[in-house]
């Protein structure tokens, strides 16, 4: 499975405060400080697991300076393919400008708007794409999302992205709720269905974290847990997860020893991060 870092986010008031702090500052030094502290995250992730790291600014300072200094901060310290998560179209321009290589570009939904402007970006700069069938709802019905899937899809052929380049993305509910729970189980045909759908295929993606809102903060990593060893067993592809996280953390290193991508060892379960 494909790891992407959600670490990287402004939703964390920390993270959000340097960004628009340093793209304000006329000190030098404190620019320095920002991307080196960005920096020095994303090699944490990547040490952690992560095949990629999410750029997240959907929340807070969304605009291109914030986006186009944190993706060069990343750049500047790992290898790693980046996720451009932006609701601006112009920060969405700058952060794929400054990437070195094609990025994922997160989210694309049936929103006419984002259909018609992001999609012919995405696929100018050879970017992969999430696309989003739950928007703000999933759809009712297996059949329903295979249904939004399709058009999605069609769109982003049209649009010039092929098949290899796009992940799904069908929604994650809240299990604290009874329709979340419903949802969850609804993925066990759904997510192997997506897999099957499209000749050639497509990947599946998630926000594992979503899963837990509403549930308390000592019990939630163990939901985000076990719900990320849940979807991998159901074949999903990638997920964006907090790799730091301990409790996830231990599941990944556990997932990929299972797997035989990293020999077994007291130490890889017992540490923390």
């Amino acid at each position: 499975m494909l790891i992407i870092a959600s670490n990287l986010t402004t939703r964390d008031r920390k993270i959000a405060s340097m960004l628009k702090t340093a793209t304000q500052a006329k000190d030098s030094s404190m620019v320095k400080g920002t991307m080196e502290f960005l920096g020095s995250l994303a090699r944490e992730c990547v040490a952690a697991g992560a095949n990629v790291i999410d750029i997240n600014v959907q929340q807070h300072h969304d605009t291109p300076a914030i986006v186009e200094m944190a993706v060069n901060a990343v750049q500047g310290a790992t290898n790693c393919q980046l996720c451009l998560s932006c609701h601006s179209l112009e920060a969405l321009e700058a952060s794929l400008n400054a990437c070195r290589r094609p990025p994922i570009v997160n989210y694309v939904s049936l929103d006419t708007q984002r259909l018609e402007r992001i999609l012919p970006l995405a696929a100018r700069h050879q970017a992969e794409v999430v696309l989003l069938t739950a928007d703000p709802m999933p759809p009712e019905t297996i059949e329903d999302t295979l249904k939004s899937a399709a058009v999605l899809v069609g769109a982003a052929n049209e649009a010039g992205v092929p098949n290899s380049r796009i992940f799904i993305d069908p929604g994650v509910l809240h299990v604290t709720y009874s329709v979340g729970q419903r949802h969850s189980q609804t993925l066990i045909e759904l997510i192997p269905a997506l897999a099957e759908a499209f000749d050639p295929p497509v990947r599946t993606t998630c926000w594992v974290d979503n899963v837990s809102a509403g549930a308390g903060a000592r019990v939630r990593p163990f939901v985000n847990s076990g719900f990320f060893a849940f979807l991998a067993g159901l074949g999903l592809s990638s997920a964006f997860v907090d790799v730091l996280e301990g409790q996830m953390a231990r599941t990944i290193r556990l997932m990929r020893i299972f797997s035989n991508e990293l020999i077994y060892s007291d130490g890889e379960i017992s540490k923390r991060t």
